[in-house]
């Protein structure tokens, strides 16, 4: 055993021994006032040996608290993850209630029309053309010419058609030309594309009274569009007296950008062959 050991071996017996002496004098009532200054070193030299033991005691216990907090804090985090996600799931899910809620209050206010609902599949992301492709095609009384509407108003016509899928012009498209009439005062035109969010109401005569917030819808001729969908709100009117047709700026009703389900509408209430 080396010397080390020894001292302290000898240390520890001697703490013994001095603990056992003052247990015995604080059982002695008649301790004179000598005593005290045996007492006051003892207490100094017990906290000496105990401080130690209690810093450790102390660090371990926050050292285990810490460690419990953070377990908690991960516990926690996962589960705010996962009310997250199904808060997203359950907003979603009522979002397609709603939507789905809308398809069919729109088809049971339309049952003189043969509504085909459908999906959409894809949109052109060059902007060239504003067409969308839907999961409907000739299989699923699709054609070539058939319009396409929203719970919203009229979204466009269908151009190509394959077994399963169909190409959809929009009305914001350049190239699409609706036969129009404005609800209120029943001034004709004829509604283009613009190739943005914006509609032009075109041949409108300047000396024809056309007001901001005006309803236009189809007007039925030409025999591709049924009479009276909606295409969008008169958003502003520009005349000019050394011209004779006044530029009319149209807000489709339905917002392309936005779409998802749609109906295709069988010609005449009947279905296409």
């Amino acid at each position: 055993m080396g010397h080390g050991n020894t001292h302290k071996i000898l240390l520890a017996v001697f703490a013994i021994g001095l603990v056992l002496i003052l247990l015995s004098l604080g059982q002695d009532r008649s301790l004179s006032l000598s005593s005290n200054p045996m007492r006051e070193g003892f207490s100094f030299f017990g906290k000496g040996i105990t401080l130690p033991f209690s810093f450790v005691h102390g660090l371990w216990t926050d050292y285990v608290a810490l460690v419990n907090t953070r377990q908690e804090n991960k516990e926690l985090r996962k589960e705010l993850q996962k009310t997250q996600v199904l808060c997203m799931t359950m907003q979603e899910v009522r979002s397609e209630n709603e939507r789905l809620s809308a398809m069919l209050g729109f088809k049971s206010e339309h049952k003189d029309f043969q509504l085909y609902p459908a999906r959409l599949l894809g949109q052109d992301i060059t902007n060239v053309f504003k067409t969308v492709i839907v999961d409907r095609g000739s299989r699923n009384k699709f054609f070539t010419d058939m319009p396409v509407v929203s719970p919203l108003g009229l979204v466009g016509r269908v151009i190509t058609t394959s077994p399963h899928t169909s190409q959809v012009l929009l009305i914001t498209d350049p190239n699409s030309a609706i036969p129009a009439i404005i609800e209120e005062t029943r001034v004709k035109g004829v509604v283009k594309g613009a190739g943005t969010n914006v509609l032009n109401l075109e041949y409108v005569r300047s000396t024809e009274l056309v007001q901001v917030g005006s309803t236009v819808v189809t007007s039925g001729l030409e025999g591709i569009f049924p009479k009276g969908m909606k295409i969008g709100v008169v958003r502003e009117v520009n005349r000019d007296p050394h011209k004779i047709f006044t530029k009319i700026l149209v807000a489709p009703s339905v917002e392309m950008s936005k779409i998802e389900g749609i109906f295709g509408v069988g010609r005449n209430g009947t279905d296409a062959d």
